[in-house]
């Protein structure tokens, strides 16, 4: 009895221990199941670079939910949740407890401690993201906060951008490279100073482009005539001589001195070159036949005078040079040279008189294309000849180069020639030209400048430079915001492999606050339409060039996502259209924003779902 009540107590310790060992490891499992939840949680409901009051409290609402406090009748505690302080976009989770025994307590063991710890990070791997941004008039109207107050679109979308940022992230070269790119659009695009000049009309000295111009009407002087004439008072004849004059039965009489003052009359002229023109002169000639300057006698006699009329006449040249006269301008198709234009160098303006002067703005015209596309066109390939739609067109001849966009040179006419404008220069919407687009890069925080360029301003400094003008043309914006993503095309050698080796997600986010606008008569990447008809015949209405525009617009979406690309479309409106439906890589990439807060709540979406959460302890 005595050995076998000796061995009762280690086989007590044996069960108990198996069976609060059981317990504890099941609660320890439980544990570590609330953290990793509250660890997710937390950086997902993140959107700067470190943890807010908000997001501990997201993270404590999950842990808590998978682990109630006494749990197991474990001791109440309060899980530590924070950032990293070394890698601020990451979130540290760790709980203390313990849990009480059963039978180990007669043993002397009160109690198991339990400790577990859990870190969460944003994984996005390699990610290019182009944000293609409308930034035309209708930008700088405003818009409700989502707060009872008010701002402007434009100031909306540069908050949601830097939101979108701060929820991606610069990114980690080594482990995932996150590269952003710009390209704001309205009518048009800037994106020429950033391509080849082997790549534009202008690249090779001398080189030029039709524009709708004008050029200069001159005239000079080729010949002239002299004839004299001599007229008596109230007789239109004219007479070769003073005598015949004074013989004439005709006309009437006059004082000595109203002859004298009638006779020396002011020059007159007639004409305006480079019609004849002609100056006539008069002199006093003779009165009651008399040809002296103080004739005696009184009364009326016959007066006569003396006239004698020069005629010029005139040459006329649209070339000018010295000697010349510039008298007006004729509007019509002109071949400007642009070699010296794309330079960025001030040159003198073709199309004014000497002194004035132009400087490029870095907007382009697209290269030749097709006027065929209608609105039942397939968009499931880009059509044979259609340059402009090519996302990785790299340029080869003159008609798949792109040409420098002149609204400084160009004019709207309503016939050929014209002598007069439908209306004046290109100022104003009618030819918008955004601010320049800028290529993928890393940003190591929104203060720094790009990687490729530590010269340029900063991410911040950029998105506030972004000024709205212009009408808007979603298909411009498309086609280069792809062109500018793309690996393969005139951008290729900016868009190769990532560094580290690994793939790259490449999305597109497409920001708009309205339906296409296409205009036949506003100068754009095709010219005037209904001039130019590039991408429709010359006659086509506004309405349906509006139709034609929505299926190439379609046509480059479709381009891009067939590249892999992921199109996410972000309408700043009330609603949505089909042709921007269309766009997006699916009805889940759609989304319809409101109000200020309602975008950057869409951006930051955006920006979560590109990345993914993942536990990283």
């Amino acid at each position: 009895m005595a050995i076998v009540a000796a061995s009762l107590i280690p086989l007590a310790a044996l069960i108990g221990g198996g069976v609060d060992m059981s317990r504890a490891y099941m609660a320890k499992a439980r544990l570590q199941q609330a953290c990793d939840a509250g660890a997710l949680a937390g950086r997902r409901s993140m959107t700067t670079s470190s943890m807010t009051s908000t997001d501990i409290a997201e993270a404590t609402k999950f842990f808590n939910f998978n682990f109630p406090q006494n749990t197991f009748q474990t001791d109440s505690f309060t899980p530590n949740i924070r950032s990293d302080p070394s890698q601020t976009t990451t979130v540290l989770v760790s709980a203390t407890t313990r849990i009480p025994t059963t039978i180990m307590r007669i043993l002397g063991f009160q109690y198991i401690n339990l400790d577990v710890s859990c870190s969460s990070k944003f994984d996005i791997g390699n990610t290019d993201v182009m944000l293609v941004l409308d930034t035309t008039g209708s930008m700088d109207s405003s818009i409700s906060n989502g707060s009872g107050g008010t701002t402007t679109r434009i100031a909306a979308l540069r908050q949601a951008v830097r939101d979108f940022y701060d929820t991606l992230g610069p990114g980690d070269t080594n482990t995932g490279r996150v590269r952003y790119g710009f390209t704001p659009y309205a009518s048009n695009v800037n994106v020429g100073y950033l391509l080849p000049t082997t790549a534009l009309v202008g690249g090779a000295t001398g080189d030029t482009w039709a524009y709708n111009s004008r050029i200069g009407t001159f005239y000079r002087e080729n010949g002239s005539s002299t004839a004299t004439c001599y007229m008596r008072r109230g007789d239109n004849t004219c007479h070769a001589t003073s005598a015949a004059a004074n013989s004439s039965s005709s006309g009437s009489t006059y004082s000595k001195n109203s002859c004298i003052n009638w006779g020396n009359a002011s020059q007159t002229t007639s004409g305006t070159a480079p019609s004849n023109t002609s100056v006539t002169t008069y002199s006093y000639d003779s009165w009651n036949g008399d040809t002296s300057t103080n004739p005696s006698g009184s009364g009326d006699k016959k007066c006569v005078r003396k006239a004698v009329t020069v005629t010029k006449t005139y040459e006329t040249s649209t070339t000018g040079g010295a000697g010349w006269t510039r008298y007006g301008w004729q509007y019509q198709v002109v071949n400007h040279v642009v070699s010296d234009y794309i330079t960025g160098a001030t040159v003198a303006n073709p199309a004014y008189d000497a002194g004035t002067t132009t400087r490029w703005s870095g907007c382009i015209e697209e290269p030749d294309t097709v006027n065929t596309i209608n609105s039942s066109t397939s968009t499931s390939s880009v059509p044979s000849g259609a340059n402009d739609l090519n996302i990785d067109l790299i340029p080869s001849s003159a008609a798949t180069r792109w040409r420098p966009f002149w609204p400084d040179v160009s004019w709207y006419r309503t016939s050929t020639p014209a002598s007069s404008p439908y209306w004046s220069s290109w100022t104003g919407d009618q030819a918008a030209c955004p601010t320049q687009a800028r290529p993928l890069a890393e940003y190591a925080s929104r203060d720094s400048a790009p990687s490729n360029d530590p010269s340029a301003t900063s991410f911040n400094a950029y998105v506030d430079s972004l000024t709205p003008w212009g009408f808007t043309n979603h298909t411009t914006g498309m086609i280069w915001g792809a062109r500018m993503m793309s690996p393969d095309g005139i951008f290729a050698a900016n868009n190769g492999a990532a560094p580290n080796g690994f793939s790259i997600s490449r999305h597109i986010i497409f920001m708009t606050d309205g339906a296409m606008t296409a205009s036949d008569g506003n100068y754009d990447g095709w010219g005037i339409n209904r001039l130019d008809g590039r991408i429709a015949a010359t006659g086509t209405s506004t309405t349906d060039l509006v139709t034609i525009q929505n299926k190439r617009f379609n046509i480059a979406c479709e381009a891009a996502k067939r590249k892999g690309f992921t199109i996410w479309v972000i309408v700043f409106a009330s609603s949505s259209n089909s042709a921007l439906n269309a766009c997006a890589s699916s009805s889940d990439h759609v989304a319809v924003s409101t109000n200020a807060a309602a975008l950057s709540t869409q951006f930051k979406t955006i920006a979560q779902n590109i990345g993914g959460l993942r536990l990283s302890q």
